[in-house]
């Protein structure tokens, strides 16, 4: 007991903010996920360097980037959380004593994460009620390492994307996309054939700037002309546009099933136009893959 509480080892709390301002450009985003003021995390950021007598960050006006010394410090760092985060999990009990249960974290995309996993993840509850289920939301490229992730969801236009050679890669499920608009906006602007489209507000996606431009040359109308005065980074935001009468937008077919069912969008054009986009689930390559991991593939498999 003495050896144990003689060693010297660094605030935790600090360790944890050093490990999420190394997933940030700022103190100001790792202050918003810790859920403290900037002052409070770079306090402790000050309060680990001089416990160590090094640098971590390199500060400068609008950039917060790790020293070659803390490259290496975190990853050390991360593996011994993820050491006391596995033996907390191991012997933690339920209040019936029952078998801890096993903690399965997912990355998933912003829009899909409210609009569909969520609403969904009770009957994964039902059928694997052993696993507690930790949702986060994340875009782009995936570093398991950095996100704490097990699995991640992501769309792309291609399986084969080349930040994506190193993991294991499965298709969810493909993506249709249907034009749709508030029924008030529908029935004053009478929309009636696709030309009707290229008189109103086209409501864009930022990331998917040929979106409208393939859709309009599927409804035969080739090289028209796209005008989207109002654009948008996630599709939950475009979704909340359209429903809130700001223009027509062209959204996922799976991300708006209660909206139309409620009536609060409806549909421009009954078509059948799939995007080349797909949504893939991702996880690192490894031998014995986790039964967490495996149950969680085959149930969003089925369920997709």
């Amino acid at each position: 007991m003495r050896k144990i509480m003689s060693l010297k080892l660094p605030p935790l709390k600090a360790l944890k903010c050093f490990v999420i301002c190394a997933k940030h450009p700022s103190f100001t985003k790792a202050a918003g996920e810790l859920n403290l003021t900037q002052g409070a995390v770079s306090k402790q950021i000050a309060l680990l360097e001089d416990y160590l007598g090094l640098q971590l960050f390199e500060r400068g006006a609008q950039s917060l980037n790790l020293t070659k010394a803390a490259k290496v410090f975190l990853k050390e760092v991360e593996a011994a959380l993820k050491n006391i985060e596995a033996a907390s999990a191991k012997i933690t009990k339920s209040k019936n004593s029952r078998k801890a249960k096993e903690i399965l974290n997912i990355n998933v995309l912003p829009s899909m994460s409210s609009r569909w996993l969520i609403p969904l993840l009770q009957d994964f509850k039902n059928k694997f009620p052993n696993y507690d289920v930790v949702v986060k939301i994340g875009d782009g490229d995936i570093d398991f390492a950095k996100a704490g992730c097990d699995l991640a969801i992501r769309v792309a236009q291609q399986k084969n994307k080349a930040s994506w050679q190193k993991f294991q890669s499965k298709k969810i499920m493909g993506e249709k996309l249907l034009c749709v608009c508030s029924p008030k906006f529908k029935e004053k602007h009478q929309i009636k054939n696709a030309k009707d489209l290229l008189k109103y507000n086209l409501l864009g996606h930022t990331y998917r700037p040929q979106m409208w431009q393939k859709y309009l040359d599927f409804l035969g109308l080739k090289k028209a002309p796209v005008n989207c005065s109002n654009s948008f980074e996630h599709f939950f935001m475009l979704i909340e546009a359209a429903k809130n009468g700001l223009g027509i937008g062209l959204v996922p077919e799976f991300l708006i099933k209660q909206e139309l069912e409620n009536k609060e969008l409806v549909l421009c054009f009954k078509d059948n136009f799939k995007s080349n986009y797909g949504y893939f689930l991702l996880q690192q390559k490894q031998k014995n893959v986790p039964q967490k991991i495996s149950d969680f593939a085959t149930w969003i498999k089925q369920i997709a």
